[in-house]
Parts: structure tokens; sequence; C-alpha cells
């Protein structure tokens, strides 16, 4: 009872709330529908088939036929048939859903960059700064205006693990400090795996807005991207990578605004 009368938040694929999320829900519906249609006859036709042909009694032999040209070609034509169909359907649909489009005069492209940490979301608004240069950010809350495609550069800044005792190239403090951990670990005995899982990092995040677009990982050292386009409204998400104790608490909002309330959004954090 106490479920039914709390409000749930919406975050369902099924009610798409951008091209891209459609894009995807077109595909879905699909392979569902196709799958569904496979699996009845498949059903209905083992059933039919126990009855139809079961041993009457003991003494009856049931009748015996080896080899059937045209029922061999149908049942490998048929999913093959299937096969090819969805495949082709997918691959269409691919390239719109994994390529932001390009920026044009008459449709400009928005780029935010998405930064994973333990255990919050920060996004960072490229080329956006406040009166004391840095950039404007946001935590939590993703806002984009409305209709707009929007490229999403997607990082973790969770320090990468340091696999290796004799690291070579580049490293910050913190990396240095991770090489002499390892080697200490590694001189008293310890095993790679243990020396490098004490190291509590390399944490993977996942960045997944379900009415919006599809998953992608936030992973240290490396940059993932992915775009989206949301109509007006509120879209909820929420880390889907087991992160550490707090990744429950890893939420996220996208608030999806007309031109002119984003525009004075950006305005007031631009003047802070």
């Amino acid at each position: 009872m106490n479920l039914l009368a709390t409000d749930i938040v919406d975050s369902s694929s099924y009610h798409p709330g951008g091209p891209v999320a459609d894009s995807m829900h077109f595909v879905f519906n699909w392979v569902l529908i196709a799958s569904l249609i496979l699996g009845i006859f498949t059903s209905v036709m083992l059933v039919y088939s126990m009855f139809r042909f079961r041993r009457k009694s003991d003494e009856d032999e049931p009748s015996q036929f080896h080899g059937n040209t045209r029922l061999e070609i149908f049942w490998t034509m048929v999913p093959l048939g299937v096969f090819l169909s969805l495949f082709g359907l997918t691959v269409s649909q691919m390239g719109f859903i994994n390529d932001a489009p390009a920026s044009t005069a008459s449709q400009p492209v928005m780029n935010v960059t998405v930064i994973g940490q333990q255990f919050s979301w920060t996004f960072d608004y490229a080329g956006q700064h406040n009166k004391k240069g840095n950039d404007v950010q946001s935590v939590t809350t993703l806002y984009v205006p409305a209709d707009t495609p929007v490229n999403l550069q997607i990082v973790s800044t969770d320090v990468p693990c340091v696999t290796r005792p004799n690291a070579v190239g580049p490293v910050n403090a913190e990396q240095g400090a991770r090489i002499s951990q390892l080697n200490n670990k590694l001189s008293s005995g310890a095993s790679l795996a243990d020396a490098i899982s004490d190291q509590g990092c390399g944490v993977i995040h996942s960045f997944f807005v379900p009415t919006l677009a599809g998953q992608m990982n936030a992973m240290p050292g490396q940059t993932n991207h992915l775009w989206l386009q949301a109509r007006p409204g509120h879209y909820y998400g929420q880390c889907t990578e087991l992160c550490g104790n707090g990744h429950a608490s890893m939420l996220l909002e996208v608030v999806s605004l007309s031109q002119a309330d984003f525009n004075q959004w950006l305005q007031k954090q631009v003047s802070k």
C-alpha cells in the first residue's frame, strides 16, 4: 500500500522523450513483435505435435519418416529471413542512434562534458564561464534547451588503477603514490590481483537516462560519447554500474527547457 501511495518517477524506455529514444523504441518494438510471433508459433506447434503424434498404446509403433526437403528448407529460410530483417532494421537505425548530428547555423549542437565520480554527476557546459573564469557547471541536474541536439562527452575523474609495478608514461602525484603502494604490496608478498584491488580505484560509472538515449560508461582515463535530444520536460536516470557504497544515491535528472528559459538559466549561472 505504501508503494501504491508513493509518487513513482517514470523512467521507462517505453515512454521516449526524444528522437534518439524514439528510434531505439522503434527497433525494440519490432524485435519484440517478431519474438512473440515466433515464440507463440513454436509453442503451439510443440503442443500440437505432443498430442497429434503421441503413442496411443504400449503396442503402437509411431510412424517413422526420414527427411523432408521442403520442410527443412522452410525451417531454415524462415528464421534466416527473420534474422536478416531484424538485422537490417537495427543497422538502419544505429547510425542515427550513435552519431550526433553536425552543428549547423539552423540547428546548433550543444556540447556538455558529463563527469562521473563517487558518488555524483557533474555537468560542465563547454565554452560557458562565470565571472570568476570558471566553467559553468551543475551537479546532479543537466539543463538542456528543448529539441536541441546535445553531444555528451562522458568521463570519470576516479583515478585509474595502476596495474603494473613499473608503469610508464606521464603520471600525476596520486598515480605516483599508487605505483609506490603497488610496489610495496608486491614486495610484501601480496599477489598482483590483491595489490590492485587494495588500491580502491578505477571505478566505472554508467550514465543512463532510459527515456532519452542509451547507456554509456564513464571510465577512468577514457572519454566516451553519447548524444540526446529532449522534448520539454523532466527526465530521470542513474548510474547503472555498481560503483561503491553510495551507488544507490548516484541519481541524475535532465531538465529540458524552452530556449528562452534555458538562456535565462544560463545567464544566471554566467553572472555568478
